[in-house]
């Protein structure tokens, strides 16, 4: 599917408004896509960063964070009827960033942050619980404690290279490399990072393109730097 010129909405009365299709914002983009009246929009190059989160049963999940820089500073579960996780990241803004794990949140073994300048694990253990009226907080991380830098880092290149490594072969399985898939039309491109996913066993925790934007990170800041 070729990329579209323009968007045109025609009235029962015969007249009709156009718009070039670049001047749409990424969200209708991305809404007609799923429509399938466009592919969907290429994933840009920037200063994001991703989160990689891993369980003790193998299932991984990426999210992004559409910041130029970030630090956990703590991942915690509030029980109440159900078991909710929560990571806060401090962000260049005045606020911290707050995502929702609901996905045995207390399973998950460690935490992959990556961007521009590098990369950085913070491996999960329940280290205190807090009790406070009908609900009970475990915290499994928190910036504050003592002996947290012993944790952060330890092996997140070691893991980044693994990811790259398998990333590699999955791309040589394809007959691809990284250029050839950035070269490809919207509609195949999408295709490939859908079927690398899978095969790599990478979801995203809240929107399926968050991982084509990691798996692109990945390609042009690892996978290039290791032929």
């Amino acid at each position: 599917m070729s990329l579209p010129k323009a968007f045109v909405i025609e009235y029962e009365d015969g007249s009709s408004k156009r718009t070039e299709f670049r001047e749409l914002s990424r969200e209708t983009w991305l809404a007609l896509s799923k429509l399938k009246l466009c592919p969907p929009p290429a994933v840009t190059k920037g200063s994001d960063r991703y989160v990689l989160l891993r369980w003790k049963d193998g299932w991984k999940e990426v999210v992004r964070i559409p910041r130029k820089a970030a630090e956990l500073l703590r991942f915690y579960t509030i029980e109440r009827i159900e078991e909710v996780g929560r990571m806060a990241f401090q962000v260049a803004e005045d606020y911290p960033m707050l995502f929702l794990v609901k996905r045995l949140p207390k399973e998950i073994e460690r935490l992959l942050l990556v961007g521009p300048g590098g990369a950085r694990e913070y491996v999960l253990e329940e280290k205190k619980t807090i009790k406070e009226g009908g609900k009970i907080e475990h915290v499994l991380y928190d910036k504050k404690d003592s002996g947290r830098g012993e944790q952060e880092g330890k092996g997140a290149e070691s893991w980044v290279a693994e990811l790259a490594d398998s990333l590699k072969t999955e791309l040589k399985k394809k007959g691809l490399t990284p250029e050839k898939l950035f070269s490809l039309d919207e509609a195949e491109k999408a295709r490939a990072y859908q079927e690398l996913s899978k095969a790599l066993g990478i979801r995203g925790m809240e929107k399926q393109e968050d991982v084509q934007g990691f798996l692109q990170f990945m390609m042009e800041n690892r996978v290039d730097s290791q032929k």
